[in-house]
């Protein structure tokens, strides 16, 4: 995996930011940064993200020692929400959804039956008005989507049908951006690195799986598959289904997680993996 030390300050300084985001997630014990801490941490927040939004109580990754800020010259101001974005999301005639990442330099294919949302968004304001939104399970997902940085979770997808939320879990997908992490897919070396990691980032989490595979495009993507036990915020007792899916971007890394239950996992799942397939860089 290949680190860009100028980066690594501040990420030191804000790396619990995403996890201190998410409602409901305990803090961890400090310990000392490693190599490979940056990717395993991006790894464990996309996870804890998605599982936080039914406010399941899942561990976030370890942390990092508050580190000296540097003095550097004038901070440029941060973009602001639109400029953030940077993005499309149309619809196709055939009731699909286009998703294409100007700043990430890609574009995937969304099939019919997801709700595509992202942050500060006209389709977001649109999705509070469905009456789908009334579900107490919904309504949480929808406050967790909007508390996220844009300029990281780029996209959330959301099975909103009504018999597909199980005990109060709503099947979700989500779009994280790194932009200074490289991982590399020429091997399953650094896949087998992250997977590693997991289950020591995230309690009780079970790694099922890890492989390299090429897409429809002919694509390199890195899989992981996980299964972790957890609690509703109803108090039900559900075991979650996760495929994290990590493309090479031509800046950083984009990991597209699903989340589930074993219930719906078949069901979602081929979905998803079009989804993938659909992936293509921008040139």
């Amino acid at each position: 995996m290949k680190h860009n030390r100028g980066f690594l300050t501040a990420v030191v300084l804000g790396m619990t930011a995403l996890a201190c985001a998410v409602p409901g997630l305990p803090s961890a014990s400090p310990v000392p940064p490693t190599a490979d801490t940056r990717l395993e941490r991006m790894v464990a927040e996309t996870v804890s993200a998605a599982l936080a939004q039914t406010q399941q109580a899942v561990p976030t990754a370890t942390e990092v020692p508050t580190a000296t800020p540097q003095p550097t010259a004038t901070v440029p101001p941060s973009p602001t929400a639109t400029e953030a974005a940077s993005s499309m999301l149309d619809k196709n005639a055939d009731g699909t959804s286009t998703f294409i990442d100007i700043r990430g330099k890609y574009q995937v294919v969304i099939p019919m039956q997801w709700l595509a949302l992202r942050i500060n968004e006209p389709e977001y304001d649109a999705a509070l008005q469905l009456p789908e939104a009334e579900n107490p399970a919904i309504q949480r997902s929808l406050t967790t989507i909007k508390d996220q940085d844009p300029n990281v979770f780029r996209l959330f997808l959301l099975d909103i049908a009504e018999e597909h939320v199980d005990n109060g879990f709503v099947t979700n997908i989500n779009f994280v951006w790194d932009q200074q992490m490289e991982v590399s897919l020429q091997d399953d070396t650094d896949l087998k690195t992250l997977a590693a990691g997991l289950p020591a980032s995230l309690k009780d989490a079970e790694v099922t799986g890890t492989e390299i595979i090429t897409t429809r495009n002919q694509i390199p993507a890195g899989i992981i598959t996980i299964r972790t036990p957890g609690l509703t915020a109803d108090g039900n007792s559900i075991t979650i289904f996760q495929k994290l899916v990590f493309l090479d971007l031509p800046t950083g890394t984009l990991s597209i997680t699903l989340s589930t239950t074993e219930t719906w996992q078949e069901t979602v799942e081929p979905s998803f993996d079009e989804l993938i397939n659909s992936f293509m860089i921008l040139e």
